[in-house]
């Protein structure tokens, strides 16, 4: 059993992780190295209602030594809960609007399955009108399936701002979508009065969006975010700093969304950057990039916490062993057939300069008879 300061039961009581004590590696999804192509950003993950899992992922080109924007989306298909995966398919909308406009991009960033079945795929629409960089960035679109992703209806735009949908969530009869109003002209991170976090909310399946909240987050150097329901039921948000990369704003809502407490700070002892959460098992991960600035930066990283708030030391999933990479997301599936879950989770990983491959991991539970 690993103690952290705050005397946490560590990650390795509780689950373990597949590959196991296999440095700077995980499973190989996608290897773009082939054809000299790369994949940063744009990593959904869904269960369909039938069981199925999507995984989605970018397919760009190799302009800013793979730091690049310039593609389209693609996706695997597994009917067997992630044992194995079908072939990759285009997804057609990404793939019209950087033919018909060739100025835009899209990358999937998020995705949600409803209550009633329906698949919401989110959709980060990028200016590539001047550069291979995602900014700026135009007004957001999400996109709906209601037969399991095999076709997918026109887009719509959520709201009438430019940003970025860093999260999304299910739960109940409501989607929680937690978007950035900032259209990265000046800067990808906040730096105008304007640049606010609003979360929207849908009781309708999807098919209309309001704001219920903006969150009371000081933007200014702020940007990338994370939602999570705590066990109480506790809304928790948490943001990206980027002049302080050992410490990541959080706030809490006891609403459902409608109101927030003042924002605090969590820390990370190997610094985080693009957090990523999510409520598995005994408690909470958390994972991203181990920072962009100083020793020990760039590497994929993943942190443990009994309560959402206090986190353990981490531990380096992938070390980073190229360029930028480390862009995230993950996804609790749940199998039926053994009435069990697994935790998904996808990264891109620097093969050459700044080109990505997509890596994989699954963390499994460990039954102890002891839930913390």
């Amino acid at each position: 059993m690993t103690v952290n300061e705050h005397g946490m039961h560590g990650f390795d009581q509780h689950y373990s992780i597949f590959p196991q004590n296999i440095p700077n590696q995980g499973i190989l999804f996608v290897n773009h190295k082939l054809k000299n192509r790369s994949g940063h950003l744009g990593h959904a993950l869904v269960q369909c209602a039938n069981g199925d899992l999507l995984a989605f992922y970018p397919n760009c080109s190799d302009d800013n030594d793979g730091h690049s924007a310039i593609g389209w989306m693609e996706y695997k298909r597994s009917c067997d809960y992630g044992k194995s995966w079908g072939p990759s398919s285009i997804l057609p909308y990404s793939k019209q609007l950087l033919n018909s406009y060739g100025n835009k991009s899209a990358m999937s960033e998020k995705a949600v399955v409803t209550k009633k079945g329906s698949l919401l795929l989110f959709q980060l629409i990028c200016d590539i009108s001047e550069n291979a960089l995602w900014e700026p960035y135009w007004i957001p679109v999400y996109l709906t399936s209601q037969d399991q992703g095999l076709t997918w209806e026109y887009a719509k735009e959520l709201g009438k701002e430019r940003g970025r949908v860093y999260d999304a969530l299910s739960r109940d009869n409501t989607i929680y979508v937690l978007k950035f109003c900032n259209d990265a002209i000046i800067h990808w991170t906040g730096n105008l009065p304007n640049h606010q976090y609003k979360l929207y909310t849908s009781d309708d399946n999807g098919q209309n969006f309001t704001i219920r909240s903006i969150l009371p987050f000081d933007t200014n150097g702020r940007g990338y975010g994370t939602l999570c329901f705590l066990k109480n039921g506790d809304l928790i948000a948490y943001c990206y700093n980027s002049s302080d990369e050992y410490h990541s704003d959080y706030v809490i809502s006891h609403d459902m969304g409608y109101t927030w407490e003042e924002p605090e700070q969590s820390f990370f002892s190997k610094k985080l950057r693009n957090p990523q959460m999510v409520q598995y098992g005994y408690g909470y991960l958390m994972h991203g990039r181990s920072g962009n600035h100083g020793e020990e930066s760039g590497h994929f990283i993943l942190y443990y916490s009994s309560d959402g708030i206090r986190w353990d030391d981490g531990r380096y999933l992938c070390r980073c062993s190229a360029g930028y990479g480390a862009y995230s997301n993950n996804l609790v599936v749940e199998i039926p057939t053994s009435h069990s879950r697994r935790l998904l989770i996808h990264s891109s990983h620097a093969y050459e300069k700044n080109k990505t491959n997509i890596l994989s991991w699954w963390i499994d539970m460990i039954l102890t008879g002891d839930e913390s």
